[in-house]
């Protein structure tokens, strides 16, 4: 039944989908800034998982990463 349910579901959402059509992609999001606190706030819930699950934390990223992570997403004008 939930099969059933899933296969509507999809058939539903994709009925005007056509293989063919180019379909380019929505840009006007807003781009996403990667500030010190949101990377500092990150870093800390990845060490604290890690030391919770005892994994190595000595490869973890950093604070100090936020230079080079803020780069990359500027460059590539990737979205989170």
């Amino acid at each position: 039944m939930s099969a059933c349910a899933n296969a509507i579901k999809y058939a539903l959402a994709y009925w005007d989908f056509k293989l063919d059509q180019n379909y380019t992609p929505k840009d006007d999001y807003p781009s996403f800034l990667l500030t010190q606190n949101y990377w500092n706030i990150k870093v800390q819930n990845y060490l604290e998982l890690d030391k919770r699950r005892n994994r190595d934390t000595s490869n973890n990223i950093k604070e100090s990463d936020c230079a080079f992570y803020r780069k990359i997403f500027l460059s590539t004008g990737r979205h989170i």
